[in-house]
C-alpha cells in the first residue's frame, strides 16, 4: 500500500517604506505544513456567501488547532468578512485575499466552522484550507 505525502509551504515578504525611501517595517512570514497523513486534510472550493446571515464552511474533517487559511473575495462589488469562531479577523474588499494560520476553536467551545459574511448580495469566495500541527 502506498502512502501519499503532501507538504504545503506559503511565504511572502512585506515592506513598508515611507516617502523618503526609509524602510519603516519589514516582515517575511513562512509557513510549512507537516506531511499529509490520515489525520491531516487539505480542502479547496468556491462558495457564495449569503447576504443576510453567515455562510459556513464546515471544517469537521479539519484540525481545529491550526488551519492555514487562504480566502479570496473574487466578486467585484461588495466586501466579505472572514469570521472563524464568530470573530471578524478580515474584511476583504473585492479582489482582496487573506492568508493566515487560524485557530478555529480559539474560544474552546467546540466551534468547527469558518464563517463568511457578505454585507448585501451573495459574494463569490474562493478558499484553500490546509491542516497545520495539532496542539
Amino acid at each position: 500500500m502506498a502512502t501519499m505525502s503532501t507538504t504545503i509551504t506559503a511565504s511572502g515578504s512585506f515592506t513598508l517604506t515611507d516617502s523618503n525611501g526609509t524602510v519603516i517595517f519589514t516582515y517575511s512570514p513562512s509557513f510549512t505544513t507537516t506531511s499529509n497523513t490520515a489525520g491531516a486534510v487539505i480542502s479547496t472550493g468556491e462558495i457564495l456567501t449569503n447576504g443576510t446571515s453567515d455562510t459556513t464552511i464546515n471544517l469537521a474533517r479539519h484540525n481545529k488547532d491550526r488551519i492555514f487559511t487562504f480566502v479570496k473575495n473574487v466578486d467585484t462589488d461588495y466586501p466579505v468578512a472572514v469570521k472563524p469562531d464568530g470573530d471578524v479577523i478580515a474584511n476583504l474588499k473585492p479582489g482582496e485575499c487573506f492568508f493566515s494560520p487560524v485557530d478555529i476553536d480559539g474560544a474552546g467551545d467546540s466551534s468547527a466552522n469558518l464563517d463568511l459574511a457578505a454585507t448585501t448580495a451573495a459574494q463569490k469566495v474562493q478558499y484553500l484550507l490546509c491542516d497545520g500541527l495539532d496542539n
